[in-house]
């Protein structure tokens, strides 16, 4: 994980150089005014050197200016490189999202991804800008200090360090502590994310069910629960501090008492012994703000952990390195004995094999969980077959790019997902490429442009998120419109208009006729009067083929088509 947060730093070498540079100068300055107390209080006060006054008074505000310019440089200089690197890493995750296949959002909650892009780098960001300041630079001016210790006496230093062992342990120790409390911690504020986003998804709901009580409840669950985990982490915190303040006091007190008996006898001089122990107590508050950072460096130690882990997971779905791209279709799509599991050892589809012609519309039908939509997810290769292939005029899909492939197919799902844009957003969305022209056509033959120009402000109208301000049917229209604009060779509908009251259906019916005209069509259907005049029909049952045939033929049996078709007419 260091290794790979390194890598984010050599763009940035330069910069990174530079502002150690200005550390070295902060730590060596800090390290002169401390010593200065030596000859102002040897050779100003005690030998009344107008001289060395002169120097001094001179020196001083001098330090402390340069150390006032080296400082901002330092601090602007890391922050600068804590904030592109920051900004690289959250935009590489945005990215590894877009990336990672269907299944790995089956399998993770909304909140949880959310919090890895936001809580998680927030605490990465935090630490990015403060750990490498105060570890280097502090860091350096321990190094400074230690040396005037050792060059005023190295008796009195060596004793100075005795306590170092004994704060270093119960440091570690509350480290490994506060690293896994991090990691709990930043575990339940995805639960929290994860809860914010499905209560306000299902507000109607809640309101409806008249539950706003049960999901105060549920929230204040998680939230004590967090809660207690920062209280854990809190107290480890609070305790660390003091303790290193007391190991400090005792060395320093340790020191003070034997160095104390020299001054008196005059084995020592007073400038040194001042000068001593203003940089002894110096050395105590660069190991204090460790000990105060410490607590956000773990933090973003586990954080970085669940970061990188999203970083380095592989998608399921991945192009080949002889990947080629596909012609669009000329022939046929052949779906050649087919299995598929979501889950191990539960079976989704078993050995379906069929064929789709260039230009014919074929209906896919089948009670709920019969596995048809997991033929569109396997046709646009979210997901792969565990068995058998898909092969497009004789091509497996497997072999192909994935732009190439999805290029030539648009999709109408049951549930329409529209972005929070304009509707002239929305419906490009197919095609970014397109003209106004040719957006306002899309709308026409969607049946969707007489209702945009009534909006406030037509096609420039924003729809609000998931498309709230629209009606179910004017949703699914500009979803046809975005399908259009595409001018697919393959039509994919999934349940495209089973959610629509009577009229809204006869309009977005209307719109779909105008879609599939001379395109190759795939088309799961829920409602069967929709599909009487496919060319061909699938039934499905179990995840496997039942019964194929145009609706005269599969109405003539006694088989399951017939069966879902009566009770449908109940």
């Amino acid at each position: 994980m260091y290794k790979q947060l390194l890598q984010y730093l050599k763009p940035y070498k330069t910069r990174f150089f530079v502002s150690l540079f200005c550390m070295a100068v902060v730590s060596s300055l800090t390290g002169l005014i401390r010593y200065l107390l030596k000859p102002m209080i040897d050779k100003v006060f005690i030998a009344r050197d107008i001289h060395s006054l002169y120097l001094i008074v001179f020196s001083i505000p001098l330090a402390y200016f340069l150390l006032g310019v080296f400082n901002y440089a330092k601090t602007y200089f890391m922050s600068s490189i804590a904030q592109r690197i920051t900004l690289t890493i959250r935009t590489q995750t945005y990215e590894q999202l877009q990336r990672l296949s269907s299944g790995f959002y089956a399998k993770g909650t909304t909140g949880k991804i959310m919090s890895r892009l936001t809580n998680d780098i927030a605490a990465l960001q935090f630490a990015l800008n403060r750990a490498p300041a105060t570890i280097v630079c502090d860091g350096l001016t321990v190094i400074v200090l230690t040396g005037i210790l050792f060059y005023l006496n190295w008796k009195f230093a060596l004793v100075s360090f005795i306590a170092f062992p004994f704060v270093s342990l119960p440091i570690i120790n509350f480290s490994r502590r506060m690293r896994h409390l991090s990691r709990e911690g930043q575990k339940q504020m995805a639960e929290i994310y994860t809860n914010l986003q499905e209560s306000i998804m299902a507000i109607n709901i809640t309101k409806a069910f008249n539950q706003e009580k049960t999901e105060i409840e549920r929230f204040k669950k998680i939230n004590w629960d967090l809660y207690t985990l920062v209280m854990r982490f809190t107290k480890i915190e609070a305790l660390s501090s003091p303790l290193m303040e007391f190991m400090g006091a005792f060395a320093v007190g340790l020191v003070l008492f034997f160095a104390g008996k020299d001054v008196i006898s005059g084995a020592w001089s007073p400038g040194s012994f001042f000068a001593f122990f203003a940089a002894a107590f110096s050395i105590y508050q660069p190991i204090k703000n460790f000990s105060n950072l410490n607590p956000q460096i773990q933090q973003a130690i586990s954080a970085s952990e669940r970061i990188f882990e999203l970083l380095n997971q592989a998608p399921d779905i991945m192009e080949k390195t002889s990947a080629q791209e596909i012609a669009p279709l000329r022939e046929s799509i052949k779906f050649d004995g087919i299995g598929f599991e979501y889950d191990k050892g539960i079976r989704v589809l078993k050995d379906v094999s069929f064929e789709v012609m260039s230009g014919e519309v074929v209906a896919i039908v089948g009670p709920s969980g019969s596995g048809k939509s997991t033929l569109v997810n396997l046709l646009l290769r979210f997901y792969d077959p565990s068995k058998g292939g898909i092969y497009i005029d004789g091509n497996d899909i497997r072999n192909v790019t994935l732009h190439s492939l999805r290029s030539q197919m648009s999709i109408v799902t049951q549930e329409t997902i529209l972005f929070n844009e304009s509707i002239r957003y929305n419906i490009a969305y197919g095609n970014s490429s397109a003209s106004e022209d040719e957006i306002v056509m899309a709308a026409k033959l969607a049946q969707a442009h007489n209702f945009i120009e009534k909006t406030p402000k037509g096609y420039n109208t924003l729809i609000g998120e998931r498309g709230v301000l629209l009606s179910g049917g004017e949703k699914q229209r500009i979803a046809i419109a975005r399908a259009l604009i595409r001018n697919p060779k393959i039509l994919l509908l999934d349940e495209a208009t089973s959610n629509l009251d009577a009229e809204s259906e006869q309009l977005v019916q209307q719109a779909l006729e105008k879609l599939m005209e001379g395109r190759t069509t795939l088309m799961i259907a829920h409602r069967l009067a929709t599909i009487k005049n496919a060319d061909k029909i699938i039934v499905l049952e179990n995840g496997s083929i039942v019964d194929a045939g145009t609706h005269e033929e599969l109405f003539k049996k006694e088989g399951l088509y017939k069966r879902l078709h009566h009770l449908q007419l109940i």
